[in-house]
């Protein structure tokens, strides 16, 4: 659930968490201020950014760019509640999900890696990839010095990209991976966990570059290798929408 669906209920409760501390603590005391205060900004910025999940708005408030991938020094100051309870629960996720065999990346089809956050910790794989499509906005890219195309879409956890930018990622892609002037042909999709967001961005580019006919058996083909692979009613509905409007259409009319 956590990677997929209601994700903004976990912000919920990292808020409400805060606030309960506020009033454990007591005003009373001088001393306890300055804990009250920094319990109470994190109940505020956790609450808003639960509230900017629902409405899937917003992406844009970290700072992330989208050509370095990288998150400024300015977005942690300033959001630090955020970012430290994201950056705790999705180590501690992946940590935990390692453990029960589910790998920071996996290569669904031969050439195409869906990934979490930390699909630059696998083992062995340090040449270069053709492409790396990243769907976070919430952290740097880790992938970024070992890709030759880089690709942001700024999607909160949860949250599936638009029928537009699933067609821009799933040309991008394929192009990437058609380019016989590359070194490499494998192409990197990560989310946070590897488990919605990439998925649904995958789908398309494996429809795209000709290797299924639709995104339910790309999606068939996908779980078999990554059972993980999940997709909420929101991811469904933008693939949907992408497969009426483009998914018959052929690469070349698009670029």
């Amino acid at each position: 659930m956590g990677a997929v669906h209601g994700v903004h209920l976990k912000y919920v409760a990292a808020s409400a968490l805060s606030f309960v501390g506020t009033v454990c603590a007591g005003s009373d005391q001088d001393r306890l201020v300055p804990w009250r205060a920094a319990l109470l900004y994190a109940a505020m910025v956790n609450a808003l950014f639960a509230s900017l999940f629902v409405m899937q708005w917003g992406m844009t408030v970290l700072g992330k760019s989208d050509v370095t991938g990288t998150v400024p020094w300015w977005s942690y100051v300033a959001w630090w509640p955020f970012h430290g309870f994201n950056w705790l629960y999705t180590f501690v996720h992946t940590i935990s999900s390692e453990r029960r065999g589910v790998p920071v990346a996996t290569e669904v089809v031969p050439g195409w890696w869906v990934g979490g956050r930390y699909a630059h910790w696998l083992p062995g794989r340090r040449q270069q990839w053709a492409a790396t499509i990243d769907l976070t906005c919430e952290f740097p890219e880790g992938c970024i010095d070992s890709t030759s195309r880089y690709l942001l879409l700024r999607c909160w956890d949860g949250v599936p990209p638009t029928a537009a930018e699933l067609e821009e990622a799933a040309v991008f892609a394929a192009m990437a991976a058609s380019d016989h002037a590359n070194g490499t042909k494998h192409i990197m999709v990560h989310c946070a966990h590897g488990r919605g967001r990439s998925t649904t961005v995958m789908l398309a580019c494996l429809v795209r570059a000709g290797l299924y006919r639709d995104w339910q058996s790309a999606f068939e083909a996908v779980k078999r290798k990554r059972p993980v692979c999940r997709l909420n009613s929101k991811m469904r509905e933008a693939l949907a929408a992408w497969q009426s409007r483009y998914g018959t259409m052929p690469l070349r009319s698009r670029i």
